[in-house]
């Protein structure tokens, strides 16, 4: 319930961010459907985590569930992360870190603190989108135990 109440103020104080996102999505709608995991983060960032494409890799035991773009080489990530870098995701780097900024001198209310953590931590998948998973925090917890469980057996 927490979450959904800080993914509804989020909307309503930053909805000009994910609009941002959708319409870099639709500007280059080829590229939309590897765009989707960042747009759907935009709009409801609370309670997810992000985490690059390599670390969850390391997790899977199957290679049959890749997308198509985990399947493309690593030039042809670079070369998406490099068109989007300079079209759209310097302004909307641009647009988190303004926002972030203003949320700063906001600081003293309860609702501007989580804006600020989410808008700062949003910068990196602003810049390079391709190559990034969204996964709730749950889940990376249990990544997360699940590799300290094998780091912890190696020193045994």
């Amino acid at each position: 319930m927490l979450l959904f109440l800080a993914n509804i103020l989020w909307l309503v104080t930053s909805f000009y961010v994910p609009l941002l996102y959708f319409l870099g999505g639709i500007i280059f709608f080829p590229l939309l459907p590897f765009l989707w995991p960042a747009i759907k983060y935009s709009f409801l960032p609370f309670g997810r985590e992000i985490v690059s494409t390599k670390y969850l890799k390391s997790f899977k035991e199957k290679k049959g569930d890749e997308t198509n773009f985990e399947k493309a080489s690593p030039i042809v990530r670079v070369l998406g992360n490099v068109v989007w870098v300079f079209t759209f995701g310097w302004i909307i780097a641009a647009a988190h870190i303004l926002a972030g900024i203003l949320n700063i001198f906001f600081f003293w209310t309860i609702i501007a603190i989580p804006n600020i953590i989410a808008h700062f931590k949003m910068v990196p998948v602003a810049f390079v989108p391709f190559g990034k998973q969204i996964i709730s925090k749950e889940l990376n917890k249990k990544l997360k135990d699940a590799r300290a469980d094998e780091e912890f057996q190696k020193l045994k």
